[in-house]
């Protein structure tokens, strides 16, 4: 076997879910390319997680998932700088449109067309794009790993939240899309999953509904730690839509046998 680090590329790479999993593959030791929105964002997620490298090389670039030229330079200087491309987690994602002040969500009969859209560019197109790009090369090597961070609304559309109708269609579109696209490399010895995360403890999900309904968070590190020993399963296993939730601990009081929650 190859001595060489293993490559991820990581979109939504310069905060929250996504620079912790770029902490993980480089703690893995683990070559990145990190991908973000804003250049100061992702130049200081990369300074971060080189912090954490052991052994491997982490670059940042500020891309626009949305964009197909962006994703496919992404692919590209991934393939060129580092050789191959075994990983690709699509992690970026949003709420609602970028720079939005708003901060009560919309009803669904109120929804701006572009609030909807900005949603649907980045959570269903970036991931869409992200895919695509990297397929030639991990066709090429006859191997790699996709995952696309979807959601615990899904799978399969059983969960829609209100007052959330762009999110929840483009999380709900991720997985039939991952399905689809899993069952069309696999005799590539491509394997795409998807994993679905509750509240991760990110910003974007501080004080939400979404929070409340399941009593807590899930440590962006420890999700990220999943995700990474998702793809280093052995080559003949496939964890098949995994949902990653708030465990909210519960302890015996004072030998009554009563179950409370702790603190």
């Amino acid at each position: 076997m190859s001595t060489e680090p293993r490559v991820a590329v990581v979109t939504g790479g310069s905060s929250g879910i996504g620079l912790s999993l770029c902490e993980a593959f480089a703690a893995r030791g683990y070559h990145l390319l990190l991908v973000g929105s804003r250049s100061a964002t992702v130049a200081e997620a990369a300074r971060r997680v080189e912090r954490a490298a052991q052994g491997g090389t982490c670059i940042g670039r500020a891309l626009d998932v949305a964009s197909e030229s962006d994703m496919q330079a992404m692919a590209d200087e991934a393939r060129e700088r580092f050789g191959r491309i075994d990983v690709l987690v699509a992690s970026a994602g949003i709420g609602k449109k970028p720079g939005s002040a708003r901060v009560v969500p919309y009803p669904s009969a109120e929804l701006p067309l572009d609030e909807w859209q900005a949603v649907v560019d980045v959570n269903l197109t970036g991931m869409f794009l992200s895919n695509r790009a990297v397929l030639p090369v991990m066709i090429a090597q006859g191997d790699g790993a996709i995952v696309n961070v979807c959601s615990s609304t899904t799978p399969h559309g059983l969960r829609g939240t209100p007052f959330a109708p762009a999110y929840c269609a483009t999380k709900f579109g991720m997985v039939g899309f991952t399905e689809a696209l899993a069952e069309e490399v696999a005799p590539y010895g491509i394997r795409v999953q998807a994993v679905h995360p509750g509240p991760v403890e990110t910003p974007l999900v501080a004080d939400t509904t979404l929070m409340r309904r399941f009593g807590g968070t899930i440590s962006a590190r420890h999700f990220a730690e999943t995700v990474v020993w998702m793809v280093e399963q052995p080559s003949d296993s496939l964890l098949v839509h995994p949902h990653v939730l708030p465990f909210v601990a519960r302890r015996r009081s004072g030998g009554t046998g009563a179950r409370q929650e702790a603190d």
